[in-house]
Parts: structure tokens; C-alpha cells; sequence
């Protein structure tokens, strides 16, 4: 664990304590992991650390409210396809073949990251194509969203799904002209998949979740919300790796927040309670209400432009709101992913039973994307406290698809401007890794509505740097209920900060080139780019 030592003190800094400082400071001193003091150098008081920032900004802590570290740590020992050289179908099966011919017949190959978006024939590989690539071998391909799986036929034989499988409730197997299975399986059925093969060894990904919160620290996060603990491999497999993790003393991580993806009885019966832990807080459940806009399985009002579908629910409208109500009633916060207007609207009315049940409990339901607005939504969100968390990259790594699922409608979805203009909390989020990584990306993509790749999607719903930058430094804290302790640079808050190489609320940088300096998470530096003028004694100043 990194050695801090008891007080620090930054100086030759511009030190913004909210994103709302107009006047920025340039020294501020830490004091046993707390923020002592922010000022004018002159005044400052003593530590025994002194750091010259030679002049880089220092901003709070990033919070990514809704990120999958585990599929993100999953991902780094699986074949990946979403680099600049997969760009066809061939592409993908070149990969694919090159993993088979490098590793013993029949085990699986596994590849990650696909998007047929970025491919010139803007589709999947068929089941027969990764045969004649990979016939001995079986193959799993995962969508970069998460809610589509293709495999082939070595796959399919040893999952035990024939010709004759039924589609499973809220989900399909994909069939070609003659009704015989391409190898693709989308929301539930692809779920199921994802669950029936081979966990990755515990220790593995124990290593490779720690390397991923590594990176995450680099890129200036010092709080994160595992989006859903049990969507990448089932809920007792990433539990047991997550407890790993949790378990080495000799690793400091970030300020963690759990979501179950557990109903509130099977939460009960594992003996597990609302917990505000302000390392490890494990607070909220998650639900699916609805599937996704790529695969037009969001629950819709008004047909795709490009399909007749209006997507589904994800389970009964009555069940899902019978979950939301219980986990209410059980202490506990939820988190429910909505993409459709359908879906949203549905959720919003289980917030309102929920709050009519036991009301004025301050649990600060969350719905995750509110990609397709309902008629009166915001209205309703904001008389019930509830927040709208979003991840505002998609609108550059999804620009095709929304596109061509909405048409000219395209420019209504995603709202965020409108979200803050209505009182609700907006906050910035990755869904890495569906989404970029990089906070950076998504504060440049919230301002620009994904113009770096064509005209800006729904420009009216731009927000201000301030607003953006703001959704991460202070939303997310927000959304963990951890506001009153952490979220700004003021006495008494805790010492969770970043440096970085520009000014993010000035017009003139580049939002998404945004470099880290430094991390301070907890009074105790984790990550550090001028090191040299940190190792100098502060008598030298």
C-alpha cells in the first residue's frame, strides 16, 4: 500500500474547489487524507510534503457512477476486436483463426469488443464462417455492449443448444433464411450463454481487476460504480473475485460502490443489507428493464426507423415494478437500465409506487441511459429526487446506430441539457467497456455531442464544460450519497484530487487529450508525473 505521509501541501497550482470556482486558488494542504486548507500560497500553513504543480490544474477526483470494471479486467485476457485493424468480417475471422491455430483443440476461443458498426458489411459473422476458420475449436464472440453473444457450431454443441431451441423469455437465437441457427443470441439467450461457459480463474481476474483499477487511477478516477455485479459470468463468480480483491491488504483501490444484480429476495436470502461503506459501498440493486438500441430490443413507443420492432421488456412490467418497489421497501437504492421510452416511463411509475409506500426515504433511484425521453418524464423525476446517469461517449461509438434506428428522431434522444434545465441531477458515466474508458472522452462527447465523427447528434442538448466536467466531479458523489464528504476541494472534504496538463473549463483545450498528472486519492499520492519536483524536500521551497 502507498506510504502517504501525514500532511501535503500543493503549490504553483490552479486549484478549482468545485466546477462552479471562478476564482481558482494556487496551493492547498492535506491533512491525514482530509483537504486543511485551500488559498493564497502566502497564507498557507505548513506540511510535510511540498509538491510543486508547476502550474497544472487541480480539479476533485472523477467518479465513473456506472462502469463494468470486471468485464473490463474480463476483456484483457480475450482476443480484441475492437481495434483500427478489424474493419470486415474477414478481419474478425483472421483473429479468430490466428487464436485457434495457437491453442490446443477444443479449448475456447474467446473474442470481445466486436461491433459490426465498424465494419464494411455492417453485420455479424455467420456460425458457418467461424467454422471454416475455427472448426475444432469452440468460439464465443461478445458484443462490445454486452447483450449479444455469436458463436459456432463446436459452441453450440457443447452448450446444448440444437436446432430446436426455443427463444427464451425476453430474448432470441438468430436463425438464417431457412430457419436454421447463424450462432447469434441476443438479451436473455446471449445472458445465458455468457453464464454456461468456463469462468476465467478467480486469481486471474483477481490480478486483472487490480490492473484495471491501476489504470482507472491513471486516468484520474478515484471512485467508481461496478455497474452490475454478476452481468459478465453470473453473480457468485464475479462475487468470489470481487471478495478476492477485497481481501489483499496489500492493495489500496479506489472508493468502490457496488451494484447486485440480484432481486431484493435473492438479496435477502444471501444475507446481504443496504451497505454505505466508503470504500467498498454496496448500496443498490440492479434491474433491466429493457434491451438495447443496436440490437432494437429497446421497449419503444414508436417503431425503429429502420424495423418494424418496438423492442421488449426484459421481464413483466409488473414484475420489474414489483422489484423496485421491494428493494424501496428493503433500504435499498436501484439502478434500472432503460433505454426506450416504453421502458423509462414504466420505471418512473415504479419509483412513484415506491414512493408512495414509504415515502421520504431519499433513496435516489437511478435510471441508467434514459436514452428515449417519455412524454412528462422529467417532470416526474425530478418531483421524486430520482437521477438520470448517463454515458454521453455513446453518442460518438453509437453515432451509426442511433442514426439509423431513429432517423431524423435521432436528435431528441440522449437528452442532457434538458435533464439539468428540468432540476434533475444529470451524471457522467463510461458503461465501459460499451462506452469509452476515458472520463475525458465522455466530458468532450457531453460538449460536442459526438461531432468529432460528423454533425453534432441532438445539439440543443449540449452541455457547458462546467456541466460536463462537473457530472464527474461532483454527480457521481452525488449518486453514492457521499456528497457531504467528498465531491469538492474545501476543508473538512476528503483529499481525493487530480492534476491534470490543461484547463478543462477553458474553450480553447482539448476536453478528450486531457493527460493526468497526478492522483491523490485518500491524501496519498497513487499516481505522479513530475515526480521529480515531489521527491525535493520542502525546506527547498
Amino acid at each position: 500500500m502507498p506510504h502517504s505521509p501525514d500532511s501535503l501541501r500543493l503549490i504553483n497550482a490552479r486549484i478549482y474547489r468545485s466546477a462552479d470556482d471562478m476564482r481558482p486558488a494556487n496551493t492547498l494542504v492535506t491533512r491525514k487524507g482530509a483537504i486543511h486548507w485551500v488559498g493564497d500560497r502566502k497564507d498557507a500553513p505548513e506540511a510535510d510534503r511540498t509538491i510543486d504543480m508547476q502550474g497544472a490544474t487541480v480539479i476533485v477526483g472523477l467518479t465513473d457512477a456506472h462502469v463494468h470494471l470486471f468485464a473490463i479486467a474480463n476483456e484483457r485476457q480475450q482476443i480484441q476486436l475492437n481495434g483500427p485493424g478489424v474493419r470486415a468480417v474477414a478481419d474478425v475471422l483472421d483473429h479468430v483463426a490466428v487464436a485457434a491455430s495457437g491453442n490446443p483443440s477444443a479449448q475456447w476461443i474467446r473474442a470481445v469488443g466486436f461491433d459490426e458498426n465498424n465494419l464494411a458489411e455492417s453485420r455479424y459473422p455467420t456460425r458457418d464462417e467461424i467454422d471454416a476458420v475455427a472448426p475444432n475449436h469452440p468460439v464465443i464472440i461478445r458484443r462490445f455492449c454486452g447483450h449479444t453473444a455469436i458463436l459456432n457450431s463446436a459452441a453450440l454443441k457443447l452448450l446444448q443448444i440444437n436446432e430446436g431451441v426455443s427463444d427464451p423469455p425476453s430474448g432470441s437465437f438468430g436463425r438464417d433464411t431457412s430457419g436454421r441457427l447463424n450462432g447469434s443470441a441476443k438479451e436473455s439467450a446471449a445472458e445465458a450463454v455468457f453464464r454456461a461457459i468456463p469462468a476465467i480463474d478467480p486469481a486471474m481476474m483477481a490480478a486483472a481487476l487490480r490492473e484495471t483499477i491501476e489504470d482507472s487511477i491513471r486516468m484520474g478516477l478515484t471512485a467508481a460504480v461496478e455497474a452490475a455485479v454478476g452481468f459478465t459470468s453470473g453473480f457468485d463468480d464475479e462475487f468470489m473475485v470481487w471478495n478476492l480483491l477485497r481481501q489483499d491488504t496489500s492493495f489500496s483501490p479506489i472508493r468502490l460502490g457496488f451494484m447486485y444484480q440480484l432481486d431484493p429476495k435473492d438479496a435477502a436470502a444471501r444475507g446481504f443489507t443496504p451497505r454505505r461503506d466508503p470504500d467498498w459501498q454496496a448500496m443498490t440493486l440492479k434491474f433491466f428493464a429493457d434491451g438495447i438500441v443496436g440490437a432494437r430490443t429497446a421497449a419503444v413507443s414508436k417503431p425503429f426507423a429502420d424495423t418494424n420492432s418496438q423492442g421488449f421488456f426484459m421481464h413483466d412490467e409488473a414484475d420489474l415494478e414489483r422489484v423496485i418497489v421491494d428493494a424501496h421497501l428493503g433500504g435499498w437504492q436501484t439502478a434500472t437500465h432503460c433505454v426506450g421510452d416504453r421502458a423509462c416511463a414504466c420505471v418512473i411509475s415504479a419509483f412513484e409506487k415506491s414512493e408512495r409506500a414509504l415515502p421520504g426515504q431519499d433513496r435516489r433511484h437511478r435510471i441508467e441511459h434514459y436514452f428515449c425521453p417519455p412524454d412528462g418524464g422529467l417532470a416526474r423525476m425530478k418531483a421524486l429526487g430520482a437521477l438520470i446517469v448517463t454515458q454521453p461517449s455513446f453518442l460518438a461509438r453509437m453515432r451509426r446506430s442511433i442514426l439509423a434506428a431513429f432517423g431524423p428522431d435521432a436528435h431528441s434522444k440522449y437528452p442532457a441539457r434538458s435533464v439539468i434545465d428540468a432540476g434533475v441531477t444529470y451524471v457522467g458515466s463510461s458503461d465501459a467497456p460499451t462506452g469509452h474508458v476515458s472520463p475525458w472522452v465522455g466530458m468532450a462527447n457531453a460538449v460536442d455531442r459526438g461531432a468529432s465523427l460528423g454533425a453534432p447528434i441532438g445539439a440543443n442538448e449540449a452541455l457547458t464544460r462546467r456541466q460536463a466536467v462537473g457530472s464527474y466531479m461532483h454527480g457521481g458523489a452525488f449518486a453514492m450519497k457521499q456528497e457531504d464528504w467528498r465531491g469538492t476541494l474545501v476543508p473538512g472534504m476528503a483529499a481525493d484530487f487530480i492534476a491534470i496538463d490543461r484547463d478543462p473549463f477553458d474553450a480553447s483545450t482539448d476536453l478528450a487529450a486531457t493527460n493526468v498528472l497526478m492522483t491523490v486519492l485518500r491524501g496519498t499520492v497513487r499516481h505522479d508525473t513530475l515526480s521529480a519536483a515531489a521527491k525535493m524536500p520542502a525546506e527547498a521551497y
